[in-house]
């Protein structure tokens, strides 16, 4: 061609279905699309930007398309294909929409006006151009027993919703405590301090069934009953500073109270051998010293023991280790809790320093062989200061002592078992002389049997005589009664048959002993009147003649 100096050929571009490009004609500037499918020739003067891809949305995408011309947003949502203006972009690329279930919800906030809205399942929500999503959220299942507070961030009103059902918040509403809380079953075992936030007063729910607290409700407290076993006080300080006591020795049954607002259960801290771990894990080590502070808030009224071990010195100067126990008591709890914080350890230490003052007026050998009546008298020593702290010490008992010094120690050792071999020889011997004195009063029994054995026989043989002697005088008598009777006639003098009778018996006398001679070895000696011989004794110097 005459006028053409210079030619080229350019192939055409081709596009499919979901491609597009930009063509842009250099002299005016002007941009177009060319979507697919297609085959594009370009102008002389046209240049294309190379092929893109159209921007195909599903049912649940979207894109948010930014002008530069206007600087617009624009949504625009599936399902579709999208393909942008040569003056739009895609900021950020295909984005998804929230699937909202049935119980979620989602809270979306518009950054050019700050406008919040929210939107409910079941949905697929789609923000607008210049709307952003908070993340999905359940919405808040309230069962029977449940309530939430929700708090409007904008008006700062609260709301109380209670359940059974799904509560959804408003967009400006925020949960407080951010969950579901459960409401307070009250019994009679529990009850529920509250304060309100409007007038800043609490009070006390006691009223049964489940409580929900109002807007402005703060739950203090849920307390349970505090029980009082009868031998047993507890205190209790209301915000005034006065004390009221519930005594549970009151009726033989023990009580029970609810704390009532602005009060507290006192607590006392008492010394004791045993740890409050040691006391939660129910371990008594009972250490002879109070080294550890156990809280009390029930003060127990019954006789306590309390262990000790003191250092002590004599008036000569001998260190002695007492061991032994304390019986103690809590007499008055109202003198108590105004006079000292710790009753136990001042008994302990009032104790010690009592024994300790005792101790040191004597001299070893003294409380060795005194030293129960001297623990008795330290203990009574100060009842003033016992009754001034409203307790009293009812023995104070040593069980066991021994030097602090080892070589005074081994002496007294000695002592002590010198003493001991004395105890038992003097039991020994007491043991023989109980022995012995049984024995004899034994000896004495016997005898005052034999004495009335002896007694019983004499007097049976003194009856039994004297009922023979009864028949044999009987018997005599009627045969006496019978020959006089018989000789009457014969005789009729009675003096002549009285001596009859004399002359019978005295033969017959005379027989029964010559045949009682003739049977034996006996020798007779006869007398004079027996034998009937007469002896006349001649003067001197005549004869004597038979």
């Amino acid at each position: 061609m005459p006028f053409i100096s210079k030619t080229w050929k350019r192939p055409a571009l081709l596009l499919d279905e979901l491609e597009y490009t930009i063509v842009t004609d250099t002299l005016t500037g002007v941009q177009r699309i060319e979507p697919g499918p297609q085959l594009v020739f370009l102008g002389a003067y046209e240049t294309e930007a190379g092929k893109s891809r159209k921007i195909v949305l599903e049912k649940d995408d979207y894109v948010t398309i930014l002008s530069s011309n206007t600087g617009e947003l624009r949504i625009v949502a599936g399902p579709a294909i999208v393909i942008p203006k040569p003056t739009e972009s895609v900021p950020g690329g295909t984005q998804k929409a929230v699937s909202l279930k049935r119980n979620e919800y989602v809270r979306l906030t518009d950054r050019s006006t700050g406008h919040m809205r929210v939107e409910r399942g079941e949905q697929l929500v789609f923000p607008g151009p210049m709307e952003v999503f908070e993340p999905k959220k359940e919405a808040f299942k309230l069962q029977k027993h449940e309530y939430i507070k929700l708090l409007d961030t904008a008006t700062g009103i609260v709301r109380v919703e209670i359940g059974e059902q799904i509560v959804f918040p408003q967009p400006t509403e925020l949960a407080v405590n951010m969950k579901v809380e459960k409401a307070v079953d009250v019994d009679d075992e529990t009850s529920v301090l509250v304060v309100s936030k409007e007038t800043g007063q609490q009070r006390l729910v006691t009223d049964k069934g489940p409580f929900f607290p109002g807007p402005h409700d703060e739950i203090v407290k849920v307390q349970k009953l505090i029980r009082v076993e009868p031998h047993e006080m507890a205190i209790v300080r209301d915000n005034a500073g006065v004390y009221t006591f519930h005594d549970g020795r009151a009726g033989g049954k023990g009580t029970s109270f609810f704390l009532q607002p602005y009060c507290e259960l006192v607590t006392m801290y008492w010394g004791s051998g045993t740890s409050k771990e040691d006391l939660d894990r129910n371990i008594v080590r009972n250490a002879k010293m109070p080294v550890h502070k156990v809280p009390i808030t029930k003060i127990d009224l019954r006789s306590q023991y309390a262990m000790f071990e003191y250092n002590v010195r004599t008036s000569d100067n001998v260190e002695l280790v007492l061991e032994g126990t304390i019986f103690w008591q809590v007499l008055d709890v109202q003198k108590m809790i105004h006079a000292t914080g710790d009753p136990k350890g001042d008994v302990w230490y009032h104790c010690r320093s009592s024994l300790i003052q005792a101790i040191s007026r004597v001299s070893l050998e003294t409380f060795m062989t005194e030293f129960n009546e001297i623990v008795t008298n330290a203990a009574q020593t100060d009842d003033d200061f016992f009754r001034d702290r409203g307790v009293c010490v009812h023995t104070l008992e040593v069980t066991r002592y021994e030097c602090a010094d080892q070589q005074t120690s081994a002496v007294l050792q000695e002592i002590i078992q010198e003493t001991t071999n004395r105890i038992n020889r003097m039991q020994q011997q007491q043991s023989e002389n109980d022995v012995l004195k049984e024995k004899m009063a034994g000896e004495i029994e016997i005898e005052k049997q034999k004495k009335e054995l002896i007694q019983t026989k004499s007097d049976n043989d003194r009856l039994r005589a004297l009922a023979e002697g009864e028949a044999d005088g009987y018997q005599l008598a009627k045969s006496a009664a019978t020959f006089l009777s018989v000789l009457s006639d014969a005789l009729p003098d009675s003096d002549s048959r009285i001596a009859l009778l004399k002359f019978v018996h005295e033969q017959r006398d005379q027989n029964q002993q010559t045949a009682s001679l003739a049977a034996g070895n006996a020798n007779l000696f006869l007398t004079p009147q027996d034998m009937k011989l007469k002896l006349n004794m001649p003067t001197p110097g005549a004869h004597s003649r038979l």
